[in-house]
């Protein structure tokens, strides 16, 4: 009787078990504007969580993507190519995942538009 009981709570977790569901519920990107701004576009991307001290901040792992500083960094480091824009290292690297939890869904499309637009300092 003990041994029934034991096999009947096994059955019932099992039950209860494969009867759970989880629907993964993909956050809405973002739009993209057809004119992108470093300043209002990019920058608000990197200020959300790149360009910390830890991460892309002043004195630590480049490019530095802190205000001011981060447009020539890019720039001057080869993190951005205007002739083949999908292959740029900040595209490739935001693409990759290693970045998510620090960026939005849809932000490395705004970048990879920005790039396609000319990289603009505007």
């Amino acid at each position: 009787m003990k041994i029934f009981k034991v096999l009947m709570l096994f059955v019932m977790a099992g039950f209860i078990l494969c009867s759970c569901e989880y629907e993964w519920i993909q956050p809405e990107k973002k739009p993209i504007p057809e004119t992108l701004s470093f300043s209002s576009d990019i920058m608000p991307i990197f200020n959300n969580g790149c360009n910390t001290n830890v991460c892309h901040g002043p004195g630590s792992t480049p490019p530095n993507l802190s205000e001011g500083n981060a447009y020539n960094s890019l720039i001057d480091g080869a993190y951005v190519d205007t002739e083949t824009p999908e292959a740029s290292i900040l595209y490739t690297t935001m693409k990759s995942g290693s970045m998510v939890p620090y960026t939005d869904p849809g932000d490395e499309e705004i970048v990879l538009a920005w790039i396609q637009q000319g990289a603009l300092d505007n």
